[in-house]
């Protein structure tokens, strides 16, 4: 209700009659007090003497008392001109809530009635309250405003010419055509500074009977707040065609406990029969904190504490809009109710109407035959009508009973009870299915059940069940506390009529910070079978589908210049090859000192791990299990200037290993310890390039020297076949692995040329670079090999390069490439270029291979394309689509084409894709596995989605962005 039961009607209708009201006693309907404001803004009351000369009846009386009375309501009226009225010009005062007395339309008959000069308005002038605000009743009063020093006025027709000079004088011959529903027509002019009046008998215009109940038909929608977009604004010509857009109405203003709970009130009459009900009539306005209520007439009953509202109700409070026919008012309990009623709440994005509509103080409302809708105003495509509606605004959900989900009017099906969100607030319920289709699994149908347990803690649980394999049940529980974030995944399947046999997936994840610089994580991913996600996935598990899964514990702890790290890291191997080394457990120490102003950096390393995994099946080295103990302390200096950096590093490579199960031929204990020296610097040179940008060449020298050492009987726990591929950014690496046991021994230089180009503002446009490595002696396995070495008797490496365009800040493109040092082949090579000018387009296409065009298959050769696209075909039309292809084998790796429709309150989008099922099969050179499915998603403004993506995943792996933001409107 809009009004607090602990409040006082304080101001009695602005009236003194209201305050002697519990003291005086009749039996008839005499009225005690008869109050109208005047036009000159004053409240001219009308005192009953001899009813106040009763014994009974001792009140002050006074017309003094009545006006001071009215010092708590905003009512300051500026009067519009009022024919048969004649009053003094006066001073212009500020006003305050303007609310002016009513135009007096002359009797028929009458000629030109003389009026006195108005003074002039310094804000909107009402005369009736509803006319001015895309009322929706007619009225029998005039509607008149101010506008550049004239009167505009109405009647409820809606006509309005411009009529005369505030100032009293005339304004040329303007002549004002009067017309209301009832009466004549009537055309007046200020003459001399007198309103001339008379009647036109060509035009009359009766009321038409029940109209005070009817709506206007209006295409605008204001009365609704909707804000219809034109030519001038930036959302102009999409799917909506316009929003909502609350006015200012300043009600947000009183901040105090007694501003809160003090009604203000403005009428232009009221009335109030001795001890009984108060009636008010004209403008009525009552405010009380953020609410305001307003209608043409009410009545109230002190006793009672009611109030009986009609004509033109509206009520608003922030984010809300409520507007009816009429409505009662129940103080006591803070509850109204309001028949024929619209309403709109404005951040939902919400509307609806109802029959009759009930509105309670714990800021629910109650409807009895309504009707809902997200679309905007007039657009019906979908609705939800129910016997009763009841809509939670405080905790964002909705109920329905005995519903109909509408489309275009038409029933679609029904429900007996349906619940639905307004907005991101989460509540226990069913959340919208998920349906798909495939060739191998047919008909996938999801049903998720959210739980809400607690504002830190929900659960999600959804059946699934796959026509052709059986029931899947698959639950997410999620728990939040002050210092983590923890996620349990599971799904289970007893029976799996392809696999024949019970089937379960188990995923957790956990970030923590449980003290100050103290940091925790778990990630723990497990199946029960090698083919588990290739064959069912997961609808809204976090359960990636890769060849080996985490199982992995850390703790680190963060200090300014250094951190230490416990970890225990071990996976599941699911794609039938050799599993990774265990680090069972892993401790890890590192640091960096700065000194001379940082110029000075000393680095340290340190780092314990046992490395183990399941041997049974392997042979020779692969069978090596054991611990190692790992130094790697650094010293260098920078020296740095615009145009030049020179920065020497001296590094102490040290490994210490305790061995079980290793050859024969080797130690128990071996070590590797091997200093590394290197020199890097460079020249950056500028020139201005054409009139807007800056050029630079940038050539860089890099001297890497690290002794030889025989590392043939040395383990490869963390850098199994890790030695660097050729880049341009890894020919100038140190070590020229990715791990802790191996460095490649070599007395070496990396020259390296590129070229930028750079905008006035400083970002970089072009960029294209090339390097090399000079070798001066060689190198073998035994001791370590170089990126891009096949043997390490090469004196030169390939060439690398880099090459990088953005040829508009929309579109760019990259390269990286390698050739061949003797003939220049290109060896490998990777482009990829992408266009997005916003979040809605995009076209993507990429080329990689490293075959080097031969013409016999190696098993790590590739030789592939993607392109992707996501294109606008209209406002409303869009279309999607992925091709890869698998040039070496002439295999397509997957098809996707979708279309999606979207309006401003719902979105459809139809998908079929053709996948390569078995990722392995590309690597072993096996025959492919496909699949191919069809799927249809629906998202409902405000309600959310009903269907699957069908692999629109993709696109959040090439854009980085996260693609939820397309589930919006």
């Amino acid at each position: 209700m809009p009004f607090d039961r602990s409040s006082s009607f304080k101001l009695m209708l602005a009236i003194a009659a209201a305050l002697s009201a519990a003291q005086a006693h009749a039996a008839n309907d005499e009225r005690l007090w008869n109050c109208n404001l005047n036009a000159a803004g004053e409240w001219d009351c009308e005192v009953n003497e001899e009813l106040m000369n009763q014994p009974e009846a001792s009140v002050e009386r006074s017309a003094d008392s009545a006006r001071d009375a009215r010092a708590e309501t905003t009512t300051t009226p500026a009067p519009a001109p009022v024919p048969e009225q004649v009053a003094e010009d006066r001073d212009t005062r500020a006003p305050v809530a303007v609310t002016p007395a009513p135009m007096a339309t002359p009797a028929p008959g009458t000629s030109r009635p003389a009026v006195r000069p108005v003074r002039q308005p310094t804000r909107t002038a009402t005369a009736t309250a509803a006319t001015s605000r895309n009322t929706r009743t007619a009225s029998s009063q005039w509607d008149c405003q101010a506008v550049d020093g004239s009167w505009q006025c109405a009647g409820p027709d809606q006509r309005t010419t411009a009529v005369a000079d505030s100032r009293g004088g005339t304004s040329g011959d303007a002549v004002e055509t009067f017309a209301g529903a009832g009466y004549d027509l009537w055309e007046c002019a200020a003459i001399d500074g007198q309103w001339r009046c008379r009647q036109n008998s060509n035009l009359n215009q009766p009321m038409i009977a029940g109209s005070t109940s009817s709506r206007p038909v209006s295409q605008s929608f204001d009365y609704l707040d909707w804000y219809t977009y034109g030519p001038g604004d930036a959302a102009y010509g999409g799917v909506c065609p316009g929003e909502y857009r609350e006015p200012d109405l300043g009600l947000m203003e009183a901040n105090s406990a007694a501003e809160q709970q003090t009604i203000f009130l403005e009428a232009l009459r009221s009335t109030t029969v001795l001890g009984g009900v108060t009636q008010l009539e004209g403008g009525i306005n009552m405010r009380q904190g953020g609410r305001l209520l307003s209608s043409d007439r009410a009545e109230y009953y002190p006793e009672q504490r009611q109030a009986y509202l009609a004509g033109n109700v509206s009520y608003r409070e922030q984010g809300m809009l409520l507007l009816a026919d009429s409505a009662e008012a129940d103080l006591n309990q803070a509850n109204a109710s309001f028949n024929d009623a619209e309403f709109v709440l404005h951040q939902q994005h919400l509307r609806g109407e109802s029959a009759r509509l009930s509105r309670f103080g714990d800021e629910r409302f109650v409807m009895d035959r309504g009707r809902i809708t997200f679309c905007e105003p007039g657009n019906d495509d979908w609705a939800i009508r129910a016997a009763e509606l009841e809509i939670h605004t405080d905790e964002g959900y909705g109920e329905a009973r005995h519903m109909r989900f509408e489309v275009a009017d038409v029933p679609v099906f029904y429900l007996p009870y349906f619940y639905f969100p307004i907005d991101d607030r989460r509540r226990s319920g069913f959340l919208y299915p998920s349906l798909g289709y495939s060739d191998t699994d047919g008909a996938d149908i999801a049903t998720p059940y959210y739980f809400n347990i607690a504002p830190n803690i929900d659960d999600t649980f959804t059946p699934r069940y796959v026509s052709k394999r059986g029931l899947v049940l698959e639950n997410e529980l999620r728990y939040l506390n002050s210092w983590s974030m923890n996620q349990l995944s599971t799904a289970y399947m007893p029976d799996d009529d392809l696999f024949g046999d019970s089937r379960w997936a188990l995923g957790f994840t956990h970030t923590g910070n449980p003290q100050p610089r103290w940091y925790t994580r778990i990630d723990y991913r497990s199946i029960s079978d090698d083919d588990y996600l290739d064959d069912l996935d997961t609808t809204n598990l976090e359960i990636t589908n890769e060849d080996d899964l985490d199982q992995l514990g850390e703790v680190r702890y963060q200090a300014d210049t250094w951190q230490f790290t416990g970890r225990v890291h071990q996976y599941q191997t699911i794609d039938g090859g050799t599993e990774p080394y265990e680090r069972i457990p892993q401790l890890l120490f590192s640091g960096r000192e700065s000194a001379l102003g940082g110029d000075a950096q000393l680095r340290y390393l340190a780092e314990y791990a046992y490395f183990d995994r399941n041997n049974e099946d392997l042979t020779e080295r692969r069978r090596t299990v054991g611990g190692r103990l790992h130094l790697r302390p650094s010293a260098s200096y920078r020296w740095e200037r615009p145009w030049a950096w020179f920065e020497p590093r001296l590094t102490w490579w040290h490994s210490q290993y305790d061995l079980s199960d290793q050859p024969d031929s080797w130690g128990s204990s071996p070590n590797l310890s091997v200093p590394i020296f290197s020199v890097d610097s460079g020249i950056r040179l500028e020139r201005d390039y054409g009139d807007s940008l800056t050029q630079t060449l940038e050539p860089r020298i890099k001297l890497i020297s690290v002794d030889s050492e025989d590392q043939s009987q040395l383990p490869l726990f963390d850098s199994p076949e890790s030695q660097l591929a050729l880049s341009y950014y890894n020919l100038f690496h140190e070590t020229g692995y990715s791990g802790n046991d191996r460095v490649a021994g070599t007395s070496q230089a990396t020259l390296a040329l590129s070229s930028a180009f750079y905008n006035g503002a400083g970002i970089e446009q072009a960029r294209a670079g090339i390097a090399q490595a000079y070798y001066f002696e060689d190198r073998d396995k035994d001791t370590g090999l170089r990126p891009g070495d096949e043997d390490g008797t090469e004196q030169r490496s390939n060439l690398a390069l880099l090459a990088s365009w953005n040829i508009t800040p929309a579109l760019r493109f990259t390269h990286d490439s390698e050739l061949d040092e003797e003939d220049f082949e290109m060896v490998q090579q990777n482009y990829r270029l992408m266009y997005q000018p916003d979040d809605t387009r995009l076209l993507y296409l990429s080329y990689r291979d490293n075959s080097g065009f031969d013409t016999i298959l190696d098993t790590n050769e590739v030789r592939q394309t993607d392109f992707a696209f996501r294109w606008p075909l209209s406002p409303a039309w869009g279309a999607i689509g992925r091709v890869q292809q698998d040039l070496l084998h002439k295999e397509n790796l997957e098809t996707l084409l979708g279309v999606e429709y979207s309006t401003c309150c719902w979105k459809v989008r139809l998908t079929g894709r053709q996948w390569v099922d078995d990722t392995d099969a590309i690597v072993n050179n096996e025959n492919f596995e496909r699949d191919t499915g069809i799927f249809l998603e629906f998202v409902l403004r405000g309600l959310g989605n009903v269907g699957q993506s069908g692999g629109r995943e993709f696109l959040e792996d090439i854009t980085g962005k996260d693609e939820d933001a397309h589930e919006n409107f």
